[in-house]
């Protein structure tokens, strides 16, 4: 390759008949040579800028396949999180209708523990009202008994006045619902403890 200063350092034979003016010559070299260098020059920078294209274009193809890795791993990552995000929801809801299902069998069975409670305590109820009449039925003779038994002493009543006649009332069958006032007055009367049951 030629350069500018092989051009300047040419020289030629000078010819005698019928040759080029040399001072034309080397005004025509000298501006040959300087054209030539700035080519040269200008070439050398196009080839550092290309130099550094070059470069650059082989830095993004390195960043376009770690790019392309990237987005690969990205995608795989996403379908593994997908599939592990639907199989811990899965495992979460079958979790939930386990408890949910084991809680209904719970409530279930507390709702039978207690509807027997209930109906023992409904039957220990009824027992007991029927113990409670029964004794009250029990009593309610017993007081009958003592009242047909007792005469009360008679004070002489008036030439005017009739005597009064009390007649014995037959037994009647206990009723269940009777005063306490009129028991408690009768056993005032007798001289009885209202409080204590009576025997016979």
């Amino acid at each position: 390759m030629i350069t500018a200063q092989d051009i300047r350092e040419r020289t030629f034979e000078r010819a005698r008949i019928n040759g080029y003016e040399p001072a034309s010559v080397d005004d025509f070299l000298d501006q040959l040579a300087e054209e030539v260098a700035a080519s040269q020059k200008e070439n050398a920078v196009l080839k550092a800028k290309m130099k550094v294209l070059v470069d650059k274009i082989e830095e993004y193809r390195g960043n376009e396949e770690a790019l392309n890795l990237a987005l690969l791993s990205a995608q795989k990552l996403a379908v593994q999180i997908e599939k592990e995000a639907k199989d811990r929801a899965a495992a979460m809801i079958a979790d939930a209708e386990r408890q949910v299902k084991a809680r209904i069998g719970s409530i279930e069975e507390e709702t039978e523990i207690q509807k027997r409670r209930l109906a023992d305590a409904q039957a220990a109820t009824a027992k007991y009202f029927d113990s409670v009449r029964s004794l009250c039925g029990d009593q309610l003779r017993k007081l009958d008994t003592i009242a047909a038994d007792y005469v009360p002493a008679q004070e002489e009543a008036p030439a005017e006045e009739a005597p009064v006649v009390v007649e014995e009332q037959p037994q009647a069958e206990p009723a269940f619902d009777f005063d306490l006032n009129a028991v408690e007055n009768v056993a005032a009367h007798l001289g009885l403890d209202s409080t204590q049951t009576f025997n016979m």
